[in-house]
């Protein structure tokens, strides 16, 4: 049976159908998860993250001036010159870094908490300059009101 795309809009009002790729082990983890969690469908659960991304990156776009607070950067330490490139890039932003904290998760990963306090124009340059280095794993900025 051919499904129309008016069809669509009858049956799932203000619903966008999407597709996307991701690694089997990351879809596999992320059912586990969700079904655990409750989620009556992989739909749900894929809404529900994408809302916490949106408003866990917002302050992306919106805040400027001053902004406190840190950045989580989980990383494979074993990953070819990802230990050398985040320390230099620590050093490139002394008016925004205020501490740093290193932690070792497992024999291969490590999570890197830097806190922070400058202008959010700079904190935004660092997570993206961060965000991209080869063996970032996972980055996560939390900023606080001051």
């Amino acid at each position: 049976m051919l499904i129309r795309p008016e069809h669509f809009s009858e049956t799932m009002p203000d619903k966008a159908r999407i597709s996307l790729s991701v690694s089997e082990g990351l879809l596999k983890e992320f059912d586990m998860l969700s079904r655990g969690l409750g989620h009556p469908n992989r739909s749900k659960a894929v809404s529900e993250a994408m809302r916490e991304f949106v408003a866990g990156r917002k302050w992306d776009l919106a805040k400027k001036g001053e902004v406190p607070g840190v950045i989580l950067v989980t990383y494979d330490h074993h990953s070819r010159g990802v230990n050398r490139a985040l320390t230099e890039l620590q050093h490139d932003y002394p008016d925004a870094i205020t501490a740093t904290m290193h932690i070792h998760l497992s024999k291969h990963t490590c999570l890197e908490v830097i806190a922070f306090k400058g202008p959010a124009d700079r904190v935004r340059s660092l997570a993206k300059t961060l965000q991209s280095q080869k063996g970032v794993l996972d980055l996560k900025v939390a900023t606080s009101p001051m």
